[in-house]
């Protein structure tokens, strides 16, 4: 061990003791524990994705997670075989308490979080040790230069060292040394697998809409149908043959919502009522349940309903991404922060800040070729997406099976 490792784990443990009471645990989940801790830089949503990936490519996994902070973090969108727990303070007895109690047979570490007494403990306990989801930037290694010689120490029990990108692999290097195993598999995100949709329906309505422009308005609340509608009258002016389809966010709205389209005027359809888009039709409503699939399959154009008016929830819009649909939304990304952020980061997006701005977007976005470019940006950030998960994972699986072949020898 290295001496600076070594006087640092022996500071901690003589360290205050007896401050804090023992935690309350769990049941620790039957089978084969991956134990997933976020850092600083990852996220509970991208862990998620990870966690349920791995369950897919290997039935009967069980998670733990842990966070850093005061109290255990909220397990929402994991397998349901998963656990949490706080992070133990970084002395030796309480980690001990957590790993005795735990007996991970692997820890993945996600962001730039390296707690010393904690990986040494996993380390000496021989459970492999995955770092993913690490960006370090400049600022970050000069932050580290007078502790160099401990985080070297700490990166060299990684068995697998996944970088979100060159530089940070290049400084990965630098502070563990030309023989760390380091490797750029990029960022994980929070993506959607693409939603299901009847092909034989989608065909049949592709042909009925024929060149017709169509876009969609998904989980539209009762606050935003005004701006819809009147971001769709200001498009037909250009282009008379436009296609509202509209999706309500409460499908018992859709009475109400009908009849007041109606009055004011449009031509309507309704899924529920087994309706067509026939060529008149202004304004498909949407109002079946399940099959936003199928929408998201036929609109060049969707807008992210919930996100004009504050208090929304909305809807994953990796959801269309994940099906070439150009992506419009407002400034209120609901519980999606991360996944918003990732689109406008890959220009895969179109921010609207209110109605206005949402008919001028709607009315530029009849050109196919606008429309088109957003769109591709979107499905090259959603699949770029599941190709970080689907590297990580495999990663991690790799390091399992290697400790399961280490201990059958």
């Amino acid at each position: 061990m290295a001496r600076s490792l070594a006087l640092a784990l022996y500071l901690l443990a003589a360290g205050r003791r007896g401050s804090e009471p023992e935690p309350v645990r769990g049941e620790r989940p039957a089978g084969t524990l991956v134990w997933m801790h976020i850092g600083a830089g990852s996220g509970r949503k991208r862990l998620a994705q990870l966690a349920r990936r791995l369950a897919e490519l290997r039935p009967g996994l069980s998670f733990l997670v842990t966070a850093e902070g005061p109290s255990a973090p909220d397990a929402r969108g994991f397998p349901a075989a998963t656990a949490a727990d706080r992070q133990p303070p970084e002395r030796t007895p309480a980690i001990a308490a957590f790993l005795d109690h735990w007996r991970p047979d692997l820890a993945l570490f996600a962001g730039a979080s390296l707690p010393p007494a904690l990986l040494a403990g996993a380390h000496d306990r021989a459970v492999p040790l995955v770092l993913a989801d690490i960006r370090m930037t400049a600022a970050d290694e000069r932050a580290l230069r007078w502790r160099r010689a401990l985080a070297g120490s700490l990166l060299g029990r990684f068995a697998r060292v996944l970088a979100q990108d060159p530089d940070t692999a290049g400084r990965l290097r630098a502070l563990g040394g030309r023989q760390l195993p380091v490797e750029i598999a990029g960022r994980i995100e929070e993506t959607s697998d693409p939603l299901p949709g009847n092909e034989a329906e989608r065909a049949s309505l592709a042909a009925l809409l024929a060149t017709r422009p169509v876009w969609l308005a998904v989980a539209c609340p009762e606050a935003e149908e005004e701006a819809v509608i009147a971001a769709h009258a200001r498009a037909m002016g250009l282009a008379h043959r436009m296609l509202l389809i509209l999706v309500p966010a409460d499908t018992a709205r859709a009475d109400a919502l009908a009849e007041r389209i109606g009055k004011e005027g449009w031509i309507i359809a309704r899924r529920s009522h087994e309706e067509e888009p026939d060529p008149e039709v202004q304004v498909f409503l949407a109002d079946a349940e399940s099959e936003l699939g199928l929408w998201y399959r036929l609109a060049p154009v969707t807008f992210m309903g919930g996100t004009l008016v504050s208090g929304g929830t909305g809807r994953n819009p990796f959801e269309p991404a994940a099906l070439g649909s150009a992506i419009l939304h407002g400034p209120h990304p609901g519980p999606y922060p991360e996944a918003y952020a990732l689109l406008a980061e890959a220009r895969a997006a179109r921010l609207v800040a209110g109605p206005e701005a949402l008919a001028e977007a709607v009315t530029e976005l009849i050109a196919p070729d606008r429309a088109a470019l957003l769109a591709h940006n979107a499905w090259a950030a959603s699949s770029g997406g599941a190709e970080v998960t689907d590297r990580v994972a495999g990663a991690v699986l790799a390091a399992l099976d290697a400790r399961r072949g280490e201990a059958a020898a």
